[in-house]
């Protein structure tokens, strides 16, 4: 993974889960804007969580790659 794309998937990630957790806390439960927000929450989520572990495996891969030669 590119460092430049891991950042910028990093930076949507935080904006995604910081925007909809602070629009959480003004919307009501029960409204279409809480579970699309929420949605929004648990995709932000899912993309931190997805970018976090490309970049452990390209460490662990680089690190393997590299003390093997």
């Amino acid at each position: 993974m590119s460092p430049q794309i891991g950042r910028l998937a990093l930076g949507w990630a935080a904006f995604l889960i910081l925007a909809s957790g602070a629009l959480l806390l003004t919307l009501s439960p029960g409204t279409p804007e809480f579970v699309v927000t929420l949605f929004t929450l648990c995709l932000g989520l899912l993309l931190g969580l997805i970018v976090v572990v490309g970049v452990v495996w390209t460490r662990r891969r680089e690190k393997r790659e590299g003390g093997s030669q």
